[in-house]
């Protein structure tokens, strides 16, 4: 005797338990007993292993960090919880690709407005791997053809479209040595659509308040080290609304980082920069370069020297005495208008405009 389908009853579980899935999914083994439950189960596995969605799955665990914008004709689709960040980010509506408890969470932008998205997911502090359309559809065999071909991160912007021009956008990298008796650390920071390149050491207790004259768009340390701790974390985003993000140990290692700016410059030392030797900044810039390495699917040329930062050229002034002063934010509105910077600044050129941003934060003494 053949079994009844069980397709009505199962989205009549669907409809009455949705809210309890968990719960629900006992049910509905139970009712397998004495339903058929083949078809619908393969109808789902094959709505969930199309090739496209393999080919999907196999760039989202090479990015899984990021947000996978996954071109599909005129549209980049997210999909999983990449589609309910983008959802709740962008105000999209979330739709599926399947139905039933194994339902894909599914959201979409059209290709032509990937700016005005983009922009609102790397403000939010999301990072976002674009992969696209590397052959024409129309003649692909198969699953047409794709790659990554950009990873945008906060501190990693490029696009005019996507800066505000007076004002830089920073991607910092810090390291401390792991000792306890350790009280020096090594800051570097690169402003990526000019190019300037600086690296610093400053005391260990003195590292936040060097970020915030800095103002990163974006900080990077090594993951399990000194400053890889919830409450650095919190406190640092709640100064600068910062990008946090933690890198394997290995890429500040001393050798390492050294041959990655070596290799970046093709010089053999340092020395011609003005570096004698290792110190924490070396690793801190050589991080960064690993960084921009891998997130950047093009060269790096223009990035030419690495400028030594000496501390002492300067006047101190802590972070909390900038924010006080109200130097680039006011107190309350957290905004550029208002402020000493906006009202000083009668720069006829982004370029002036974030080099009297510097001067006013690293006074000359």
């Amino acid at each position: 005797m053949q079994k009844p389908s069980l397709q009505p009853v199962v989205e009549n579980c669907q409809k009455l338990y949705h809210p309890l899935a968990a719960r629900s999914k006992p049910i509905v083994m139970v009712l397998a007993f004495a339903y058929d439950l083949t078809p619908v189960m393969a109808e789902t596995k094959a709505q969930l292993d199309t090739p496209a969605m393999r080919q999907y799955r196999c760039f989202k665990e090479q990015y899984p960090q990021y947000i996978l914008l996954f071109r599909m004709g005129d549209f980049y689709e997210m999909f999983y919880e990449d589609a309910r960040i983008a959802s709740s980010v962008l105000g999209l509506a979330l739709t599926s690709r399947s139905k039933g408890p194994s339902a894909v969470p599914l959201a979409g932008i059209p290709y032509h407005a990937l700016d005005k998205y983009l922009v609102q997911l790397i403000r939010a502090g999301h990072r976002v791997a674009i992969c696209e359309q590397v052959e024409d559809p129309k003649e692909a065999k198969g699953v047409v053809k794709r790659e990554v071909v950009r990873l945008v991160t906060p501190g990693t912007l490029t696009d005019e479209t996507l800066l505000d021009q007076r004002e830089g956008n920073y991607l910092a990298a810090v390291f401390a040595k792991d000792s306890d008796g350790a009280n020096s650390v090594g800051i570097a920071w690169v402003e990526l659509s000019s190019g300037a390149f600086w690296a610093m050491c400053a005391p260990a207790d003195h590292a936040a308040d060097e970020l915030v004259r800095i103002r990163p768009a974006e900080v990077i340390f090594p993951e399990g080290g000194k400053f890889d701790e919830p409450a650095w974390r919190d406190n640092l985003r709640s100064m600068l609304d910062t990008a946090v993000t933690t890198r394997a140990p290995w890429a500040f290692d001393a050798h390492g980082a050294c041959k990655a700016l070596n290799d970046h410059f093709q010089t053999t030392t340092l020395e011609g920069f003005g570096f004698d030797g290792w110190d924490e900044s070396i690793s801190a810039a050589g991080a960064i370069i690993e960084y921009l390495c891998e997130t950047q699917k093009s060269a790096l040329g223009h990035i030419r020297q690495l400028k030594k930062f000496e501390r002492s050229d300067y006047m101190a002034i802590d972070g909390n005495t900038l924010r006080c002063l109200e130097i680039h934010r006011t107190l309350r509105t957290h905004q550029r208008s208002g402020s000493l910077l906006a009202c000083v600044d009668k720069t006829c050129t982004g370029m002036g405009a974030r080099l009297l941003g510097r001067w006013l934060t690293f006074p000359l003494i």
